[in-house]
């Protein structure tokens, strides 16, 4: 497939895109990753056309602005998405908040939403996790930029990246991505005023895209609960385990993900397209 390219969406967004003939597909990435992290499953699904946004403060784009929430910062996200086409949306971890997001406020807009290791904004959260944040919020407030942070956040528990320590390949990879962060949230708790916005059980009722939450069986306990929530909410919801892998569970299992969620796009895309129709949206 063609290689990927870092361009500028506008609004402050980079992204990386990857051409193709087929259906726009946006993926949003995990915390403290960009959009270089979707490049492997990429690379196993050639023919669609390929949109990894870099969320803010991630990769190249700006940081949050001031006034954004999650229900701002999805419509600002959509506006450019749905210029190139998009129809599908896949996302990992803190990722699947937004694209969740996006799913709640342009409820028939998407065919497909593949959510892995799923967070829901105000639902269960893994207490290791919020510890670890707010250690790594004092240390950045003592010291800035730091590259003791990335070691700090890396290291279990939490088990965010126990999967991958296994595979010295994704590992290195990793370190090297998480290097690359900025921290600019850190300063400012912008991240943790997102991942507390709620999204109810009522808002989920309404999201029309087929979904497909994957879940590595040794996931954190918070977000198999999340992926429950979900899985009971939308009745299109389909949830799939995967063995032998943890909470990056797309990137510790490139292949059998891709060929999950090609199968899954790809019958989704035979359907008939729903007829759209307006929603009041929440605040």
């Amino acid at each position: 497939m063609p290689r990927a390219a870092l361009v500028n969406l506008g609004d402050g967004f980079a992204a990386r895109v990857a051409p193709g003939i087929g259906d726009g597909v946006l993926w949003i990435h995990g915390y403290t990753l960009d959009s270089s992290s979707w490049i492997p499953l990429w690379n196993l699904m050639p023919g669609w056309c390929h949109i990894g946004i870099d969320l803010p403060g991630h990769g190249s784009s700006l940081p949050l602005g001031a006034s954004d929430t999650l229900p701002s910062l999805a419509r600002r996200i959509a506006a450019l998405a749905f210029r190139h086409n998009v129809r599908h949306c896949i996302a990992l971890s803190f990722g699947t908040l937004v694209a969740t997001q996006l799913a709640i406020e342009y409820p028939d807009s998407f065919r497909t939403l593949v959510l892995g290791a799923p967070a829901l904004g105000g639902g269960p959260q893994d207490e290791d996790v919020g510890t670890r944040y707010n250690e790594l919020a004092a240390m950045y407030r003592q010291r800035g930029f730091d590259p003791e942070l990335r070691a700090r956040w890396m290291t279990s528990p939490p088990d965010i990246f126990k999967g991958a320590e296994s595979r010295p390949e994704l590992w290195a990879a990793l370190w090297r991505l998480v290097g690359r962060h900025a921290w600019w949230e850190l300063g400012d708790g912008s991240f943790s005023r997102l991942a507390n916005h709620p999204q109810t059980n009522q808002q989920l009722q309404r999201i029309r895209a087929a979904i497909l939450v994957l879940v590595g069986e040794r996931e954190l306990p918070a977000f198999k609960r999340c992926a429950e929530l979900i899985r009971r909410a939308v009745p299109s919801a389909t949830r799939v385990y995967l063995p032998e892998v943890g909470h990056l569970c797309m990137l510790e299992n490139p292949e059998e993900c891709a060929r999950l969620i090609s199968q899954y796009i790809l019958a989704a895309s035979e359907k008939p397209v729903v007829q759209e129709r307006e929603y009041a949206r929440s605040s």
